[in-house]
């Protein structure tokens, strides 16, 4: 629709500006009241306007067609974004072990027998007195796992 609104527009301009109207050489008499009809002549009018259709049937053309023909698109390149590498940190690794529990000894003490023995005693002097000690019973703690 855009385009037959420029080119009626065009053509419009083209024609006022090629067509010529009538041409009148000098001033135009007074009329005379008399029984003799007087014509005017236009010499050259009616080609002057076919010109005109004619001139502004192309230059309305050239118009229209300047005016459909698109802009060349502006392709513009998408900008470089550079993003740095992300820092890879590693953790030590951590091993933890069940905790090494250490069982502490269980003690008891206990009457025990002791049997009798020959008890060797050295005296001042020198001499050995061997005397009888007799078995009893002694506490000892003993583990007990």
């Amino acid at each position: 629709m855009k385009k037959i609104v420029i080119f009626a527009m065009a053509l419009v301009a083209a024609s006022t500006l090629f067509a010529r109207g009538p041409v009148h050489r000098g001033p135009i008499p007074p009329p005379i009241y008399s029984s003799h009809h007087h014509h005017h002549h236009h010499h050259g009018s009616g080609g002057a306007i076919a010109a005109g259709i004619v001139g502004g049937a192309l230059l309305g053309g050239l118009v229209a067609s300047a005016v459909s023909t698109p802009a060349p698109a502006v392709v513009t390149p998408a900008p470089v974004v550079v993003t740095p590498a992300p820092v890879v940190v590693q953790q030590p690794v951590v091993v933890q072990s069940a905790p090494v529990v250490v069982q502490q000894p269980v003690y008891q003490t206990q009457n025990v027998w002791v049997e009798g023995r020959y008890v060797d005693t050295v005296q001042p002097n020198g001499t050995v007195l061997r005397s009888w000690q007799p078995g009893h019973y002694e506490q000892r703690t003993i583990q007990v796992q």
